[in-house]
């Protein structure tokens, strides 16, 4: 009678520590991190890989200690609405915006629903009103800007078309961190250096090849700016740009990769790093996590040489030491 009864309590104990220690916790109980992106391209989609790779690096794996829920808007708003909807029934204990439009949609839900909001890949996100100043921290928003200085860029471009007068230039109109950048502080240093910008506005994907040949024979180089709709636009923008022997300038390594002449560009893995990093955070202090925005990080000049060698040019001798290859 008492083996049975030792045997009995030795199945209900062990039975007891297995399922509560041994047993992985159900999806259902896990912290959620509900992530969101407006639009595939490959700068997005690399900011999201560090996002992952930090999280991983960090010792959290997903499905074992936090549920990673991740959702594309492909670039129409609408879808991107019903995203923060669906995150309203996940109850997370932080949401990720990868983009300006995604954190725009989610900060009146992380403030109503009292969740902290990290933000990554936003350009201007005081233009944007996420937060009032980059310097001074938010309680329950923060994250990560890859705002730009426009000379640099300007500078760079004149290094590679000397003799460059007009540069035309391609956004989204209703991208509002793209749109103030170019009116303000890119067209105020592009008047500084001498260059007259035409503009060619790019209100979806499905408008790329019409809005580059609209510029071809006004202008002496294109440029995009961080605008997610002309960064998912890339293969078409440069068809038809060196077509008519048009060289084209971005602000990101990925549309580099994908063809662009040069950029000036942030290292995107590190900038989903540094996001991942705030997101861990942001779930020990939860909604009370007072952090500034980081803004960009090391800057790169990053060159495409097959498409330098299509427009017969070459790397400027005063960037030759300072340049990094595409691919390398």
């Amino acid at each position: 009678m008492l083996r049975r009864i030792f045997l009995f309590t030795f199945i209900v104990v062990f039975g007891f520590i297995f399922f509560r220690y041994i047993t992985p916790p159900s999806q259902e109980s896990l912290p959620v991190i509900a992530v969101t992106q407006i639009i595939e391209h490959n700068t997005l989609d690399t900011v999201r890989e560090g996002f992952f790779k930090g999280i991983k690096e960090a010792g959290l794996e997903d499905g074992k200690h936090v549920r990673i829920v991740y959702q594309n808007a492909h670039g129409q708003m609408t879808t991107a609405a019903q995203i923060v909807q669906q995150f309203a029934n996940l109850h997370p204990k932080a949401v990720v915006a990868l983009s300006t439009q995604s954190a725009q949609l989610l900060l009146p839900f992380s403030k109503q629903q009292n969740i902290p909001l990290i933000f990554s890949a936003v350009t201007d996100p005081v233009a944007a009103k996420i937060v009032q100043d980059v310097k001074t921290p938010v309680k329950g928003v923060t994250g990560v800007s890859d705002y730009m200085p426009p000379l640099p860029q300007i500078k760079m471009i004149k290094a590679f078309v000397p003799h460059i007068k007009v540069l035309g230039v391609l956004h989204n109109p209703s991208e509002v961190n793209s749109t103030l950048f170019l009116q303000k502080d890119f067209s105020k240093a592009a008047k500084e250096e001498g260059l007259t910008l035409v503009f060619s506005p790019l209100n979806n994907t499905n408008e790329s090849v019409s809005a580059t040949r609209h510029l071809m024979g006004k202008v002496d180089a294109l440029y995009f700016p961080n605008d997610n709709t002309a960064m998912a636009s890339v293969p078409s923008i440069v068809s038809i740009a060196y077509k008519h022997n048009i060289p084209v300038f971005a602000n990101d390594q990925a549309s580099v990769e994908q063809g662009a002449v040069a950029a000036l560009s942030y290292d995107r893995i590190q900038m989903g790093k540094d996001t991942a990093n705030l997101v861990i955070q942001a779930l020990k202090e939860g909604r009370n996590i007072e952090i500034p925005t980081i803004v960009g990080g090391k800057i790169q000049t990053v060159v495409n040489m097959a498409s330098l060698q299509k427009l017969n040019l070459v790397i400027p001798q005063s960037l030759k030491d300072i340049v990094k290859i595409s691919g390398e």
